[in-house]
């Protein structure tokens, strides 16, 4: 049975798989593109669409700052959520 089986693994342990996805999208969001395997972007891509939604969800100065707090829990690079919020978000 495969109950609770749907996120993609790629064959590493839980942290592991979140320090490569979060490697992954903060080359992307610096770079602008990626080289990666086809698995790899499509588990990006669940993991990434989330961070660019709330760069926009932002209307006062407490909302902008909880944001980019949250966003930087998940991507731990500064320059990356910097430029997520600037360039990318607007």
């Amino acid at each position: 049975m495969r109950h609770g089986d749907k996120n993609r693994n790629l064959s590493r342990t839980k942290a592991h798989r979140d320090a490569l996805l979060s490697n992954l999208a903060a080359a992307l969001i610096k770079h602008k593109r990626i080289v990666t395997t086809v698995a790899k972007a499509k588990a990006l891509r669940v993991y990434i669409e989330p961070i660019i939604t709330k760069t926009k969800k932002t209307e006062t100065k407490e909302q902008i700052m909880h944001q980019h707090r949250i966003v930087f829990s998940y991507l731990g690079d500064k320059a990356s959520v910097k430029e997520l919020f600037t360039v990318v978000g607007p």
